[in-house]
C-alpha cells in the first residue's frame, strides 16, 4: 500500500511550530497563508473555519484509513465532508487550531493533506477500477502510489510557479480525463502515452502528446523533467498567467518540448528515479461462483441495484459495488459505519471516484447481496451511480470563497427533476451533468455532457444569480472535447430547463429550449428569482473573497513587505516609535528569505541570513551589512528615533527594489555598486560602461554620480546605448543610478 516518505512527518513538525506561532499572534493571517495553504488548508467562506483537503493517491482506502478520516472529522471538525472530482476528501468547518490535529491524527493511516493545496503537485489520480478492470492495459494505480511517494519527497514539488496535475489512465477509455492534466500517462500495451499540458479553469486547454509511448520505468524521469521545466521558466508572480498551459502557449509547443527533451536528459545523466511498481493490493483465492439477477428478488430497488450498482471485477468471483454520494457530500458517521463493512468481508477495499461517489471492491459473490443490504442501511440514497441522476456539483458559495452561486444546493433539485421526468436511463448511460458555483471549472463542467458555471449578472437594478449553459464535453485524451457556451439562464429556470432538456432531447434545438426559459421576472413579480437556491435571502456577492489555490511564497513576501510598510506608517503616526520602527526592519529583513529555504527563529537570525544571503552575495547594498547591529543598536535605544526611521525606511525600499527585480523563478540578478562620485564627464561614462561590459545581460549595475553634469549626461548615454535605467533616486548630495544592462 502507499507509505508516507519519512520527509512528510519532519515538515508536519515545522507545520505545527508554525501554527502555535500564528495562533500566538507572532505570524500574521496573510503570512501563514502560505504556509497553511500547501498543507491543504483552506480558508473557508468568512474566513472563521478551515477546510483540509485530504490527498487521497489514486482514490484507494482502506476500510481503516475511511473509518480514521471519519473519526478525524468527528473530532476535529463538524463531521461534514465533501469528495472531490480528483478523488480528494475534504473535512469542512476545521476550527483554525486543529489542522495539525487532523495531521497527526491520519499519519498512522498513511494519510496526509500535504501538497492538498497551494503551489504544488497536486494529488495525482487514477483510473478508480485500476486492478480491477478487465479492460485495463496496466494497473496504474501503482504508479499512482510510487510518483506521489517520490514528489512528497522532494521539496522542488511544494513551490512550484503555480499547482501541477498530474493522472494515470489504464486505457484509452481515459477514465481519469488526463487530457485535461498538466501531465497524462495513459497506458498502451507494454507502454505509456504521455499528454501533457492540458488543464481546466477560467481558460481551459487539451493536452498534446509530448511522447508516443514510453516504458514504465522512465515515468519518473519524465514527470520529473516537466516539473523541472515549469519550474524554471514558469511565471511566479503572474498569478492569473501561471499554469503550465499558459507557459507552453508562450513558449510555443515546440520550445516547450526542446526544453523538456533537453531536461530529460539531464535528469536521467544526474538522477536515479525508480518507482516501486510491485507492490500491488491483496491477491484473494479465485471463487466459482457467479453473481445473477436471480440472486436478488424482484424488487425494484433491488432488481435496479443488481443493475446499476454492481460490476465484475476481472478477479473471477469478485465484484465491486458503486454508492452514489449526491454531490460529494458524506457525514463523518456514515465513513465510520461504511469502514465496518469490512467485518462483513474483510479484504474490502474502497475507492473514492472522480465522480464524487464510494466503490466498495473486492466483494465475493455470495457477499453482495448483505454488503448491499448494509451499505443502502447507511446511505438510504446510494443507488444510480454513474447515471444521468449522478449529478456532480463543486461545493460552490457554501464554503469556497470564489463561489458565486449555490450550485451543491441546486443540484438535489435538478435530480428531483431528472427523477420525476422518469427518464430511460439505459438511454443516456453515457450522460454527464456538472454544475460548478463559478468559472473555475472544481466541478469540471468543460468535460461534461450538459454543464453549467455559475454568474451574477444586474437585471432591473438587481443583482441575481444566473448559470452559463454548456453543452458537448467529453474527456477522451489528447482528443478530449471541451464543451462550448450555448447560452445563460436565471439560476432559479435551470432545473426546469435540464428536465426540458431530455424531455424534449429529440424534438426541440436547444438554441430554441433556451429561449422559452431566459426571460427575468422583475423582483415583485418572482422574489424567488433574486434569491439563490438554500438561501432565503436576497441574492448578493457578500462572502465573495481572494482564492487560496495558489498560495505559496509569494503570499508570504508580500505579506512581510505590506506589514513592515504598515509598521513605518504606525512609527511615523507615532513619531517615529521606536517599537514600531524595530518590526518594520524585521519585516523587510525576514521577506525574502523564503526563497532561500530559510524560515527564522528570531530577530537575530532573520538579520544574520539577510546579510547572508542578501548582502553578501552582492544582491543588495553593501550598507546594510550593519543591520544586525542597527537591529540591536535599537533595542538598547542607542540611536536617535528619526536616524532609526531613516534607516528603516531606506531598507524596506531596498527589499522591495531587490523584489521588484526578482524574476519569475526566483531569482535575482547580480548587482554592482560603482562609485563614481567625483570623476568628471565623460570619463564617468566611459569608465562605467567598461564595467558595465563585463557583466551578464540582466545583471544591475548601481552607479552613484554627482551632482550636475554627470547625473544629466550618464543616465541619457546609457539609454542611448540600449541599457535599461530602472531608477534614479537621489541619496544625500549625490545620485545612485540603476541600470539593467539589455545589450
Amino acid at each position: 500500500m502507499f507509505k508516507l516518505p519519512k520527509k512528510v512527518l519532519i515538515d508536519a513538525e515545522k507545520f505545527k511550530g508554525s501554527l502555535a506561532k500564528f495562533l500566538a499572534g507572532e505570524l500574521k493571517e496573510a503570512f501563514f497563508k502560505g504556509i497553511r495553504v500547501p498543507w491543504g488548508s483552506y480558508s473557508q467562506r468568512g474566513g472563521r473555519l478551515l477546510m483540509s483537503r485530504l490527498r487521497v493517491p489514486a482514490g484507494v482506502l482502506t476500510p481503516r484509513q475511511l473509518g480514521a478520516i471519519g473519526e478525524a472529522a468527528q473530532k476535529f471538525g463538524d463531521g461534514r465532508l465533501h469528495i472531490t472530482t480528483r478523488a480528494d476528501i475534504q473535512i469542512h468547518n476545521v476550527p483554525k487550531e486543529n489542522p495539525v490535529k487532523i495531521i497527526e491524527h491520519l499519519v498512522p493511516y498513511n494519510l496526509t493533506p500535504r501538497g492538498g493545496g497551494g503551489n504544488t503537485v497536486r494529488g495525482i489520480t487514477a483510473c478508480y477500477l485500476s486492478g480491477l478492470c478487465p479492460r485495463e492495459k496496466s494497473e496504474v494505480y501503482r504508479l499512482a502510489w510510487d510518483l506521489t511517494e517520490y514528489f512528497l519527497s522532494l521539496d522542488d514539488s511544494f513551490n512550484l510557479p503555480r499547482k501541477l496535475k498530474f493522472a494515470f489512465s489504464g486505457c484509452a477509455d481515459d477514465c481519469s480525463a488526463v487530457g485535461v492534466n498538466d501531465l497524462g500517462f495513459i497506458a498502451q500495451g507494454d507502454g505509456f502515452k504521455v499528454i501533457c499540458g492540458g488543464g481546466l479553469g477560467a481558460k481551459c486547454a487539451v493536452g498534446r502528446v509530448l511522447q508516443e509511448t514510453i516504458a514504465p520505468e522512465e515515468i519518473g524521469y519524465t514527470a520529473k523533467a516537466v516539473m523541472n521545466v515549469f519550474n524554471k521558466h514558469g511565471n511566479r508572480k503572474d498569478r492569473h498567467h501561471n499554469r503550465l498551459r499558459f507557459l507552453i502557449e508562450s513558449l510555443t509547443w515546440e520550445k516547450f518540448v526542446a526544453l523538456f527533451q533537453e531536461e530529460l536528459a539531464r535528469v536521467k545523466e544526474e538522477e536515479y528515479i525508480e518507482l516501486n511498481t510491485g507492490d500491488s493490493l491483496p491477491v484473494f483465492p479465485t471463487l466459482s461462483g457467479k453473481l445473477t439477477a436471480q440472486n436478488f428478488d424482484n424488487s425494484p430497488e433491488r432488481q435496479n441495484f443488481f443493475k446499476y450498482s454492481v460490476g465484475e471485477q476481472k478477479q473471477a468471483g469478485y465484484y465491486y459495488i458503486k454508492l452514489r454520494i449526491p454531490f460529494g457530500e458524506i457525514t463523518a458517521e456514515a465513513l465510520i459505519k461504511l469502514s465496518q463493512l469490512a467485518e462483513v468481508s474483510s479484504g474490502i477495499i474502497f475507492r473514492a471516484t472522480p465522480r464524487q461517489n464510494l466503490i466498495i471492491t473486492n466483494v465475493p459473490y455470495d457477499k453482495v447481496s448483505i454488503v448491499h443490504e448494509k451499505a443502502q442501511g447507511i446511505l438510504p440514497d446510494c443507488l444510480f451511480a454513474e447515471t444521468i441522476l449522478d449529478v456532480i456539483s463543486c461545493k460552490a458559495a457554501t464554503t469556497c470563497n470564489l463561489g458565486i452561486c449555490n450550485s451543491i444546493a441546486m443540484a438535489p433539485v435538478v435530480v428531483e427533476k431528472l427523477k420525476a421526468a422518469n427518464l430511460p436511463l439505459d438511454d443516456l448511460k453515457d450522460v454527464r451533468i456538472h454544475i460548478n458555483g463559478c468559472s473555475n471549472a472544481c466541478g469540471q463542467h468543460p468535460i461534461a455532457t450538459l454543464s453549467f458555471s455559475g454568474a451574477a449578472k444586474k437585471v432591473h437594478n438587481r443583482t441575481a444569480p444566473f448559470y452559463r449553459v454548456w453543452v458537448g464535453g467529453k474527456a477522451a485524451a489528447e482528443k478530449t472535447q471541451l464543451a462550448a457556451e450555448v447560452g445563460l439562464l436565471p439560476a432559479r429556470a435551470v432545473p426546469d430547463f435540464i428536465q426540458a432538456f431530455f424531455v424534449n432531447r429529440q424534438q426541440i434545438p436547444i438554441s430554441e429550449l433556451l429561449k422559452k426559459f431566459t426571460r427575468m421576472p422583475t423582483y415583485e413579480e418572482d422574489r424567488s428569482y433574486y434569491v439563490d437556491f438554500g438561501k432565503t435571502e436576497d441574492f448578493s456577492m457578500e462572502g465573495l473573497g481572494q482564492g487560496e489555490c495558489g498560495a505559496g511564497a509569494i503570499d508570504m513576501i508580500e505579506s512581510d513587505l505590506n506589514s513592515a510598510k504598515q509598521s513605518l506608517a504606525k512609527a511615523r503616526d507615532k513619531k517615529f516609535d521606536l517599537k514600531e520602527i524595530k518590526e518594520a526592519l524585521i519585516y523587510a529583513a525576514r521577506a525574502l528569505l523564503v526563497v532561500k529555504g530559510i524560515d527564522p527563529r528570531d530577530e537575530k537570525e532573520a538579520a544574520t541570513a539577510f546579510i547572508e544571503k542578501f548582502v553578501k552575495s552582492g544582491i543588495s547594498a553593501p550598507e546594510f551589512a550593519d543591520l544586525e547591529t542597527r537591529l540591536n543598536d535599537l533595542s538598547l535605544e542607542k540611536i536617535t528615533s528619526d536616524q532609526a526611521f531613516a534607516y528603516a525606511q531606506k531598507f524596506y525600499e531596498e527589499v522591495k527594489n531587490i523584489y521588484d527585480l526578482m524574476d519569475s523563478s526566483f531569482n535575482f540578478p547580480a548587482k554592482v555598486f560603482y562609485d563614481l562620485r567625483g570623476t568628471p564627464c565623460p570619463m564617468n561614462y566611459v569608465k562605467a560602461k567598461i564595467k558595465l561590459e563585463g557583466m551578464e545581460i540582466g545583471d544591475i549595475i548601481n552607479i552613484y554620480l554627482d551632482e550636475g553634469e554627470p547625473i544629466q549626461n550618464v543616465p541619457r548615454s546609457f539609454e542611448n546605448d540600449g541599457q535599461e535605467i530602472i531608477k534614479i533616486e537621489k541619496v544625500a548630495d549625490y545620485f545612485n543610478v540603476v541600470v539593467k544592462k539589455k545589450v
